[in-house]
């Protein structure tokens, strides 16, 4: 209860540096701050990540979209992305596309997406910068736990209890499939330096902009988009119980699984403590564990880990944890070698108890997760129920 309280009482200073400051007069940014700290009070307490984790993530990519496109509406007057909004360099910057702009801009010293550079709330500056910190801490958490695209895959994997697609045997396909279609968007972005994820292969224009539909081509690019979220974050995410375009098509999670070594925080899977039920390869939403996971004894998911939670949670063993990178045991054959708990000074006393419980990696890695949950939806959650109780007033959005 008092490392419960503790976190707390931190991720309200949190909460109200990105959601409250400034806007203490606006009861949509207290309704935000209430359930937020709800939220996480309920996460830390209960133990329960991956659920209230589901419940935020799912939320955010609704109320993300309507506060979206109200912005665009506000700004521009319409969803349409229009030839002048392009040419100017208006757009808002998209954190899909940061792998796809690292090699143009080292060769070309030019940012090949239409963005602002500086004092936007999506500037190329801001987001890079959120990006680089999110590297270096929860990796690609930032997928499973901040990502208000992937919140509507998430929505649509959880409508059947039971998928009807099996997917376990086909993991290390879809894990091939991803990498290599970063590579092909890598590639074709450098050939012609344009962000072709962008004009040609994101689902997710339905939910946020799109570009104007002015001749033949700009048409079959709209079918696509269309066709591509019906397909892999609609259908499929459906039939399989899985993040199927996060795990398959989007550059950014497979560039983030590249880069997951550098990231402070990990899940371990202790092959002495594993029963080898499967089910945590039935429960990850990423295609990050399968058969050769368990029976191989490799200790840890693939690196295409999103640090969703979902392993931990159904594990009937307890064989899987979070872990600190730098602070993990090393593995042999035989598994982690494990520390005793009482072992160091630290365990002395109730003090030193509460300090070691404070330090447990789940909880430093749920702060440290939430707390981009907070930076990401401290803005749109409120803008979005703001715009919605105009909207059932009687106003307009």
């Amino acid at each position: 209860m008092a490392v419960t309280a503790f976190y707390t009482v931190f991720m309200a200073g949190i909460v109200w540096f990105f959601g409250l400051a400034g806007h203490t007069d606006s009861p949509a940014h207290w309704a935000y701050a209430a359930a937020m700290l709800a939220l996480f009070w309920r996460m830390v307490h209960t133990r329960q990540y991956s659920r209230w984790r589901r419940v935020f993530l799912v939320s955010f990519a609704v109320l993300f979209a309507v506060s979206f496109m109200g912005i665009l509406y506000d700004e521009r007057g319409s969803m349409a992305l229009t030839a002048e909004t392009v040419a100017s360099g208006e757009v808002p910057f998209c954190h899909i596309v940061i792998p796809v702009i690292l090699a143009p801009f080292a060769l070309t010293g030019k940012v090949i997406f239409p963005a602002r550079m500086a004092g936007h709330f999506a500037s190329v500056t801001g987001m890079v910068l959120i990006w680089f910190i999110a590297t270096v801490t929860v990796g690609r958490g930032w997928c499973g736990w901040a990502c208000f695209y992937g919140g509507w895959e998430e929505g649509f994997s959880r409508l059947r209890k039971r998928p009807l697609l099996e997917t376990v045997s086909r993991n290390r396909e879809v894990r091939t499939l991803h990498y290599a279609f970063l590579f092909f968007v890598l590639l074709a972005s450098l050939s012609l330096l344009s962000s072709v994820y962008c004009e040609w292969f994101c689902p997710f224009k339905l939910v946020t902009e799109f570009a104007e539909i002015t001749n033949a081509e700009s048409l079959v690019a709209a079918v696509l988009f269309i066709g591509l979220f019906l397909f892999l974050v609609v259908a499929m995410p459906i039939l399989t119980g899985k993040r199927t375009q996060c795990s398959s098509l989007c550059p950014f999670g497979s560039f983030q699984s590249l880069l997951s070594p550098l990231s402070l925080f990990s899940v371990s899977i202790d092959p002495a403590a594993c029963v080898g039920c499967m089910k945590c390869a039935r429960a990850c939403p990423f295609f990050a564990i399968d058969e050769r996971t368990i029976t191989e004894g490799l200790g840890k998911p693939e690196r295409n880990c999103a640090l969703c939670g979902e392993c931990v949670s159904v594990c009937p063993s307890g064989a899987i944890r979070y872990e600190i990178r730098p602070l993990a045991p090393k593995r042999g054959k035989a598994g982690p070698r494990r520390v005793s708990p009482a072992a160091g000074p630290v365990a002395a006393g109730p003090a030193g108890r509460f300090l070691r419980s404070l330090l447990e990696a789940e909880y430093l890695f749920a702060f440290t997760a939430f707390t981009f949950s907070v930076m990401l939806s401290g803005k749109f959650v409120p803008d979005a129920l703001t715009r919605i109780a105009r909207l059932l007033a009687g106003g307009i959005l």
